[in-house]
């Protein structure tokens, strides 16, 4: 999916146009990393000579564009120029590509202190007014957003509601609209040209910027999906790879990453975690087969655009192969319901070998080497979702929420449930559970696990869960998809960390 970053020419701004600042320790006979023009050293104008290169005003030989990939990608982007701008205001104390591609195997040697509770532990409330911004990469001759409260179904304006505000020409040729929305009052949005319109899309205090998504031109009769991106952001964060010993004897990838600004050497800011199933479709890594990706990263990004803390997400990967992720991903509860078994991949499900990595490898490593915080959530979808919302029932001392997306809790009948969760006590501070599901007349396996999706809420509250710690959430127009997954996931984030 085409990132956006709305300020590709950042370095007209910039004061230090004439700094100097030599490659430290490379010989001038030698390449210099990001010496774009060749002149020994890595200056302000390295940087515009990419941005010139990438609109074609002036193009870069082999060897310069070599010179100036220096974010660690297999192209020449603007995250290069960004990167060199970074490395020059002193931000960045090398670039992305001088350091390792993948962190070596590393194992935590003992388990860190648990992180005491403090002010930084607590979760920082964010305005509730925000403004939202809709590129129109469709070119609508009209562009309305119309807002509503799901809830309630009560809207600030009738539809299609109120023409949204111009406030400029992007620099992928797109105009740009905003609207302001009081997420007191009102949690959707659908924007429209009065005929064609997206779903009916999330707003929370975790969005900002929105776009039709075209990547495989996705529509539900005149609805498109919308596609989100943080907007004003000029960078995405880092992800660092790391591979650790998986019980069944094989590495497992759990991929760690860090939102812009993150500093290893600030001890004093601490970060909330995220630990996520499914690690491998999470951050636009194009592994997913629906082509889609979760879009985490753009919604943290636009949480903090808005006020909101830092979030650190940890995708773990799943097994490499269809039936290797259905016996990870399947926590083994009892009898499976009948006709959920039809390839034996979910019998003896493994999903506490899953769970107890994460509790005691994942998370003593990323505790260990990144400043964090003791607010910890675990989300995920489909067998993702089941493992995840297994994950937290058993360590529910542990985790602050959990997001259990299109959860595969149809694997077991409601008697087997019941008979699980009644052994769990449920008096004390409890995490926050999100559950969501789709019922797209458009996808059978969707509204296969709607019916145990939608009534776990009910089944727990039965149980003695606080009601007002779950809320369930629908879309009829909703698929199986990482799509849907991302549109839903600023919600999750926002409600269970009750912003």
């Amino acid at each position: 999916m085409s990132k956006r970053f709305l300020s590709i020419l950042m370095a007209a701004v910039m004061l230090f146009t004439a700094l100097v600042v030599t490659n430290a320790g490379a010989a001038q006979a030698k390449e210099v990393i990001g010496d774009v023009d060749g002149d020994g050293t890595v200056m302000i104008l390295d940087a515009t000579a990419i941005q010139r290169h990438l609109a074609a005003i002036e193009i870069l030989d082999d060897a310069a564009i070599r010179r100036g990939m220096v974010n660690g990608e297999s192209e020449l982007t603007i995250l290069d120029a960004t990167a060199i701008q970074r490395y020059l205001a002193g931000i960045i104390k090398s670039f992305p590509v001088e350091e390792a591609t993948e962190a070596p195997t590393e194992e935590p040697t003992e388990t860190p202190t648990e992180p005491a509770e403090d002010p930084q532990d607590e979760v920082t409330k964010v305005k509730d007014k925000i403004t939202v911004y809709f590129s129109n990469n469709k070119n609508w001759t009209t562009v309305n957003a119309y807002i509503y409260n799901n809830a309630t179904g009560a809207s600030m304006a009738d539809w299609p509601g109120a023409a949204m505000k111009f406030v400029k020409t992007n620099n992928e040729g797109e105009k740009v609209y905003s609207a302001t929305v009081d997420t007191s009052k009102y949690d959707r949005i659908i924007f429209n040209n009065g005929t064609d319109q997206t779903t009916d899309t999330p707003v929370t205090k975790a969005s900002s910027g929105y776009f039709l998504n075209s990547k495989k031109s996705v529509q539900f009769g005149n609805k498109f999906l919308a596609g989100l991106y943080p907007y004003g952001q000029d960078a995405e964060g880092k992800i660092d790879t790391v591979s650790m010993n998986y019980p069944d004897g094989y590495k497992k990838k759990v991929y760690i990453w860090t939102p812009v600004g993150y500093d290893p050497d600030d001890k004093t800011k601490k970060y909330h975690v995220l630990y996520m199933c499914d690690g491998q479709n999470l951050f636009g890594q194009d592994t997913t087969l629906s082509g889609y990706e979760w879009e985490c990263d753009e919604s943290v990004l636009s949480l903090m655009g808005n006020g909101g803390d830092g979030v650190i997400v940890v995708g773990v990967e799943a097994g490499r192969t269809e039936a290797r992720r259905n016996h990870e991903l399947t926590p083994n509860l009892g009898t499976l319901a009948p006709g959920v078994n039809a390839d034996g991949t979910y019998s003896n499900g493994g999903g506490k070998v899953f769970s107890d990595f994460v509790v005691d490898t994942v998370i003593p490593y990323v505790e260990s080497h990144y400043n964090v915080s003791s607010v910890r959530g675990v989300a995920g979808s489909s067998s993702g979702g089941i493992e995840a919302f297994y994950i937290g029932m058993e360590h529910m001392d542990k985790f602050r929420f959990i997001g259990a997306l299109s959860p595969a809790f149809i694997l077991y009948e409601k008697a087997t449930w019941n008979n699980y969760l009644k052994a769990k006590d449920f008096t004390g501070d409890v995490p926050n559970i999100y559950f969501f599901c789709g019922n797209s007349s458009q996808d059978q396996l969707e509204q296969y696990l709607y019916p145990n999706a939608t009534a776990m809420e009910g089944w727990m509250k039965a149980l003695g869960y606080p009601s007002s710690k779950m809320i369930t959430v629908t879309d009829s127009d909703a698929t199986h998809s990482e799509g849907f997954w991302a549109l839903y996931f600023p919600e999750m984030l926002s409600w269970c960390m009750e912003l």
